[in-house]
């Protein structure tokens, strides 16, 4: 294979188009009938009915009338979110008339922002266990309890094999995912991407809220009377497309993704920074990606929760970008369908096109015009207006900012960066010891840190074994005052992120902390707060939640507090693709920085222990009750693990102009899935094949190049054997040499990857690379690549990590000189 058989081909940034829309919400199900209701200045927003509320202050919310509780597309029983996500995603893909025929299924794609997900069944699988006992609850509530299922179900159903990725920024995430899927048709990585978000009304969402005082007892008024929020439900999904694909199809665009921007406001875990500056810049960073400034924006589609902070905060940042200027009209859909968390980003998005197409303006409802009005929030009428350019705007707990720009006709076509991105510094917090360092010279040693539970009680599961991380240890890199406010996840997040910066010798200044950022990835989130607000509703009631801990109950809510104690104020996202989560973020934090979005960002993962995630882990049967033993012709599970880590990614001049040591040159990666089944994988390996080589072709190298491949395995018969045959499908046994962290770290969802990354930065510089104990029997085939030579000079590394359900990601890591790593890998794969 030549570099050029595997190049991306045209380097130019394809424009994205919208054509196809679905929606379910309260105001009704499909898009015609939502926005005719929008328009009509209707609200949805009524007394909630499936719920009981009767100990909370708030009664309303904007409810669903009906999901179905099972879907043609899927076999079995489906949650709540699941259903509406793929109501809506079909809506959406018919309205576009996609073909589903002859098209590349690995450049189609699926984008799912969510905060609550299946979290319905995970509840009732917690209040089954503490009212019956450990042998009662059912192990199948926590097949659709993960964030990530809904994303797998749409991929299953429309067997969209292309980058998949669940983000769960809290209320940003629907417009993160919009974002992200614009990303990957504009860098060459799909074709079309069905994007945008999905969430319920859940208990503990009303509970938290209602603990805040955040609810208002009456249908909410966001910019005028500003008392409060009501939570909704729903999903949104729109299909993006690559201008030119659109265009050959003849298909219907509906408007266009112009550009999109992500901040932190680096100022508190629940309230924005009340001078709105960083959704401001924002907005400003959204604009200029899409080559406009503020006069020309027709319409901003505010983030508008209700409540008095939120309220006041967002109108500042727009009267601010609007200085000097008329102020565009800006309005709220939240008053007409609720708050609806992860979609409702997505939810406006989608007002916004129709918006764009119609030329009409949505309305803020439930407006008292006897009151003057400071600004024009188009008050209770919809009304009709020119639009070409609109702003939507989305603000979320731990202050994640994300604007979308949405306009009429495409951006100017432009060149895709070229910058080189590289990693300089690695926070390792593990179970045999923190800091890149020491954790290296415990792999060297053949240290493991998997034994008996000695911190967790694990009294409920049937195995003993874990890898624990003492939290203890992480307080020595947090300070003492804020380490009061942290969690589990939130110690082991900050404690990598301050480990990475220290091995980096960064030090964050203000004037640069708008240009440094973090993309977080986690399997389970702050399971362990969850866990604790979930046993307060099922023994004492709903009302009796503790508001100290809900803020930390969010998936993004550790990242938040980590750029909140650092000071980062550049591009922040949360990732909740299970246990690609990490890799897929260090991906996503590489292409901000070679877009020139950022300068540097950190790329975290961090995974807890608990009783009850381990048990639930126990309960599917995926623990293995001695040493984790991957590869293993007779696997018997995996052993479950905790940690964290950081990587500080550069970019190369960046890196250079501080006179950075610099570890390894992140060169390319891909996202793919099998499109197989709810919680399981395909085991012909085909589509984890394929992530690496659109890793390869990504990075414009040849198979050849790799010496090493850090895999995922860990232990488990289906994952171990689909990985096997993937290797096997792009190199030669002996070619490349297969190491892996489970038997030292144990199984560390979402984490191992970046652990693997850690270690892969030693095998560049070094050739050196952890040996797999050898099982009674290895699988077949995988004994060629368990005994391969060590890593030869000046060849590359691939990363790769597999999320039950069908997810893939894959990164290619190689070594920088100063005189080009590329010339050094293509003469090493030459040679091979």
């Amino acid at each position: 294979m030549s570099l050029e058989d595997v190049s991306l081909g045209d380097r130019r940034l394809e424009g994205v188009a919208i054509t196809g829309i679905g929606l379910s919400c309260a105001l009704g199900d499909g898009a015609r009938q939502v926005w005719r209701a929008i328009r009509a200045g209707d609200s949805g927003i009524a007394p909630t009915r499936r719920l009981d509320v009767s100990t909370l202050s708030c009664r309303y919310a904007g409810e669903v009338a009906e999901v179905a509780s099972s879907h043609p597309r899927l076999r079995g029983r489906v949650d709540r979110a699941t259903s509406l996500a793929l109501t809506a995603a079909e809506e959406a893909v018919a309205a576009a008339g996609l073909p589903m025929e002859g098209e590349d299924p690995y450049r189609m794609g699926v984008a799912v922002g969510t905060s609550v997900g299946g979290l319905d069944r995970g509840e009732r699988f917690h209040w089954e266990l503490l009212r019956e006992g450990a042998e009662e609850p059912r192990a199948d509530l926590l097949y659709n309890y993960p964030l990530y299922t809904s994303a797998d179900a749409l991929s299953i159903a429309f067997q969209f094999k292309g980058p998949k990725v669940v983000i769960s920024n809290a209320c940003a995430a629907g417009s993160n995912s919009i974002g992200f899927a614009a990303d990957a048709i504009r860098e060459g990585r799909a074709d079309v991407m069905i994007a945008g978000g999905v969430d319920v009304l859940d208990i503990l969402s009303l509970a938290g809220f209602d603990s805040l005082n955040a609810l208002d007892s009456e249908p909410c008024a966001p910019y005028s009377r500003s008392t409060g929020l009501n939570l909704g439900e729903g999903a949104a999904i729109l299909v993006l497309e690559s201008e030119s694909f659109a265009r050959r199809r003849g298909a219907d665009i509906l408007s266009y993704v112009l550009g999109y921007a992500l901040t932190s406001d680096a100022y508190h875990a629940t309230a924005p920074d009340p001078a709105g500056a960083g959704a401001n810049r924002a907005m400003r960073a959204g604009l200029a990606q899409a080559a406009l400034g503020p006069a020309q924006v027709d319409y901003v589609n505010g983030h508008g929760t209700g409540t008095p902070t939120n309220d006041s905060a967002e109108t500042k940042a727009v009267d601010a970008l609007f200085e000097g200027l008329p102020a565009a009209p800006m309005s709220s859909t939240k008053s007409q369908v609720g708050h609806m968390l992860g979609a409702a980003g997505a939810m406006e998005a989608a007002a916004c096109v129709m918006a764009l197409r119609d030329g009409v303006l949505p309305p803020t409802v439930n407006v008292d015009e006897s009151v003057e009005l400071g600004r024009d929030i188009v008050p209770n009428r919809s009304r009709p207006q020119d639009l070409n350019v609109v702003v939507s705007n989305s603000f979320a707990f731990g202050g994640n900012n994300c604007s979308l720009v949405l306009g009429r006709r495409p951006s100017p076509s432009h060149e895709r960066a070229e910058g080189r991105v590289v990693i300089t510094g690695a926070g390792p917090v593990t179970s045999i010891g923190s800091g890149r360092r020491t954790f290296l010279d415990a792999l060297k040693e053949g240290r493991t840190g998997v034994g008996s539970a000695r911190l967790t009680d694990l009294s409920r599961s049937r195995t003993k074994l874990a890898a624990e991380v003492d939290t203890a240890d992480c307080r020595r890199h947090v300070d003492r005052a804020y380490a009061r406010r942290l969690d589990q996840i939130g110690l082991l997040t900050l404690a990598a992120s301050r480990l990475a910066l220290d091995d980096a010798g960064l030090r964050i200044t203000k004037a640069a902390s708008d240009r440094i950022g973090m993309v977080f990835g986690t399997f389970s989130g702050p399971v362990e707060t969850v866990e604790q607000l979930s046993e307060t509703i099922g023994t004492k009631g709903p009302h009796r939640v503790n508001p100290r801990l809900f803020p930390n109950s969010v998936m993004n809510a550790a990242a938040g507090h980590a750029c909140l104690a650092l000071q980062l104020r550049g591009p922040l996202s949360t990732l909740a693709t299970g246990c690609a989560a990490g890799l897929s973020g260090l991906g996503y934090a590489a292409d901000l920085i070679r877009r020139g979005e950022a300068d540097v960002m950190l790329a975290v993962s961090a995974d807890e222990l608990t009783p009850l995630l381990h048990y639930g882990f126990d309960r599917v049967g995926l623990l293995a009750e001695d040493a984790p033993r991957p590869y293993s012709a007779s696997p018997t599970g995996a052993v479950l693990g905790a940690g964290s880590t950081a990587l500080v990614v550069e970019s190369l001049e960046h890196a250079l102009a501080r006179g950075a040591t610099i570890l390894a040159e992140v060169k390319g990666h891909a996202l793919t899935s099998d499109g197989y089944r709810i919680a399981g994988n395909d085991p012909s390996g085909d589509a984890w094949a394929e992530s690496f080589r659109r890793a390869l072709a990504d990075a414009g190298m040849p198979a050849s190049a790799i010496g090493t491949v850090f895999g995922d395995a860990r232990g488990s018969a289906a994952l171990d054997r689909a990985e096997a045959a993937a290797v096997a499908q792009v190199w030669e046994p002996g070619s490349v040499r297969l190491a892996n962290l489970s038997p030292y770290t144990g199984h560390v969802p979402s984490t191992s990857a970046l652990m693997a990354a850690v270690c892969a930065t030693e095998t560049l510089r070094t050739g050196w690379s952890p040996q797999i104990p050898a099982p009674e029997r290895f699988l077949d085939g995988v004994d060629g690549y368990v005994a391969a030579s060590g890593q030869p000079d000046g060849r590359a590394c691939v990363l790769t990590a597999a999320n039950w359900g069908g997810t893939y990601a894959s990164l290619v890591l190689a070594p920088w000189t100063t005189d080009g790593a590329s010339e050094q890998i293509a003469t090493a794969g030459e040679a091979a």
